[in-house]
């Protein structure tokens, strides 16, 4: 006999092997499951108290005027590879884009490439820009209407 099973005649490998051909799918009742959340639900709808509501007076916010929105700087990378900002085409040189860009004071860039617009040149216009200007710059994406 083997033990802690109760079958008699054979080796522990011939039982191993028998539990193995004989695999039975896992069974699980839901119905205590369904009982239990059911009764949960039931104590907590019965428990709720719905008459009284607490309210509670957050202070009046006190200041001055909103600040103002800050205008970012529309840097355009087009397709083919050019530079725009404000209707004016910028230079290719990475020093005299920085000179000219900083001339213009900006208090924030926004780096808009076209659908053509290589990749690599709008990071290299971005690390550029963030690196040498000292101010914010995001990309952003162009009205499909703007041309």
């Amino acid at each position: 006999m083997i033990p802690e099973t109760g079958v008699t005649g054979g080796t522990s490998r011939d039982w191993l092997r028998r539990l193995a051909r004989e695999e039975q799918a896992p069974f699980f009742s839901f119905t205590a499951l369904v009982d239990v959340l059911f009764l949960m639900i039931i104590f907590l709808v019965l428990g709720a108290n719905f008459d009284t509501m607490d309210t509670v007076r957050l202070p009046r916010a006190r200041g001055g005027t909103p600040e103002a929105t800050v205008e970012a700087l529309r840097v355009e990378l087009r397709a083919d590879g050019t530079r725009w900002a404000r209707g004016r085409r910028l230079p290719d040189d990475p020093q005299a884009l920085l000179a000219e860009l900083k001339a213009l004071a900006p208090a924030a860039v926004l780096l808009l490439p076209d659908e053509g617009a290589r990749v690599g040149e709008m990071f290299s216009l971005h690390d550029v820009l963030s690196g040498g200007l000292g101010v914010p710059v995001q990309v952003g994406v162009r009205d499909p209407g703007q041309d």
